[in-house]
């Protein structure tokens, strides 16, 4: 097992600067942010385990492991039950004592609580819908006490599972081009959101490199609901601004912009389309009416793989890190048919 010393020779530096780069005081004693990036890698390519840790995982049971799930507490938590089920057909499928543990976090706050259990012992852990605050302190300061996969993100530090979701917002946004539909809209919660602003990028550089851009007066924002999203497409009627096909970046949007526009009486698809991005259920979207078309996240899948993953990593099955990419189903529902 890596000690502080290993890293120290490989590295080129003094035990003393490694110790205090690993404890998260870099930047407070004047260490050069390249110094402590190679120090952060060199770790994670010699698999350093601090020694609380090590001490622990040298007692801990063979073919018995701890991984934590940490998940941010939004509005997000519509989609946990498709991940955990995901994790869990990958422990069933797994011939080892696995026990997991999901660890709630609030968005921008994952830094707070991994400091405040930096001393509970896991041998993995899996971790979901970082901010970019949280992205950020992963990153930099952060030395892993075990391997990490990230779900639905990319690192360079850290295994992950994931996809090109820019892609997605490609893939909606040529499937509206290629039914002349050049009068486009979206619908976002908040565009802090990372794999949402993906999703939106992909979206609005298809439709200006085919000479169709879309003006900001056509992203319209709302809050993390159906009723908030519901409020929007009325305002938006009212205006006279309703474009005649909308991306809404997720099916919670699209359910409440399904119930404007049945309350305004507004033909979907016929007036408007509606493409989304499937996060619950499948067969919520399949029987709303109209059923919604949509790129359904394989979010149980995304999951399985991230408990394979991260059992690999821990029994250096695989290199760290290691990035895995799934793609997302295109299903074509009433709400936009094929042309």
């Amino acid at each position: 097992m890596s000690t502080i010393k290993d890293i120290a020779k490989e590295a080129g530096v003094s035990i003393a600067t490694v110790s205090i780069v690993l404890n998260g005081k870099g930047k407070e004693r004047k260490i050069s942010e390249e110094t402590q990036t190679r120090i952060y890698t060199i770790a994670q390519q010699l698999n350093y385990v601090p020694n609380q840790s090590a001490k622990k995982l040298r007692v801990a049971q063979e073919d018995s492991y701890a991984i934590a799930f940490y998940w941010a507490t939004d509005f997000r938590i519509n989609y946990l039950a498709r991940i955990t089920l995901g994790i869990q057909e990958g422990i069933m499928k797994q011939n080892k004592n696995i026990r997991l543990t999901v660890m709630p976090y609030k968005v921008d706050q994952l830094e707070k609580l991994m400091k405040s259990t930096q001393n509970e012992f896991f041998n993995g852990i899996i971790i979901a819908n970082m901010s970019d605050k949280d992205m950020e302190f992963l990153n930099t300061d952060f030395v892993p006490p075990c391997p990490i996969v990230l779900f639905n993100r990319e690192s360079p530090k850290f295994s992950s599972v994931t996809m090109d979701n820019y892609k997605v917002g490609q893939s909606v946004a040529r499937h509206f081009l290629d039914k002349g539909l050049f009068d486009a809209g979206v619908l976002t919660h908040d565009t802090t959101f990372p794999i949402m602003r993906q999703w939106m990028q992909g979206f609005l550089d298809t439709y200006r490199d085919a000479g169709h851009a879309i003006g900001e007066e056509n992203i319209f924002l709302c809050q993390t609901s159906s009723a908030s999203a519901f409020e929007v497409c009325k305002r938006i009627h009212a205006e006279r601004r309703m474009p005649r096909a909308m991306f809404c970046e997720s099916d919670v949007l699209a359910h409440g912009m399904l119930f404007a526009c049945h309350e305004l009486g507004i033909a979907i698809p016929d007036a408007v389309e509606v493409f989304t991005v499937g996060i619950n259920m499948p067969e919520i979207n399949d029987y709303t009416v109209p059923s919604l078309s949509r790129i359904d996240i394989p979010m149980g899948e995304i999951g399985e793989d991230c408990l394979h993953l991260v059992v690999d990593l821990i029994e250096k099955k695989q290199p760290m890190p290691t990035v895995e990419y799934l793609e997302g189903k295109k299903i074509i529902g009433q709400s936009s048919p094929l042309g």
